[in-house]
């Protein structure tokens, strides 16, 4: 799976170099090619975060051995929290209100 992540990220930026080649010049840039390169760097950045999550994976991360992690739920909790809590359940009895302005 690695070999075809290479293989794909090589051919996206490849285009992104010819788009780039293409405009050097000063010339203003079409529609269909800001749109292209607006796909190809979403789809980048799209195998980038999955790469990264697989690797996470694999080092344990998502299996608590960091002290982090997300529970049953799907919310992040930490070793430190107690397991009934999530970060989304927000800050307990940390909470300051935000003070009225003063104009």
């Amino acid at each position: 799976m690695e070999k075809m992540h290479k293989v794909l990220e090589d051919k996206m930026c490849k285009e992104l170099e010819l788009i780039e080649e293409k405009y050097k010049g000063g010339a203003e840039m079409s529609e269909v090619d800001l749109k292209r390169v607006d796909m190809l760097a979403h789809a980048l950045k799209s195998l980038a975060t999955y790469k990264a999550m697989k690797e996470a994976d694999e080092y344990g991360y998502e299996n608590n051995m960091s002290g982090r992690g997300r529970d049953s739920m799907g919310r992040y909790t930490s070793r430190d929290m107690d397991p009934h809590m999530s970060y989304d359940d927000g800050y307990s009895g940390y909470y300051m209100p935000r003070m009225p302005r003063r104009w």
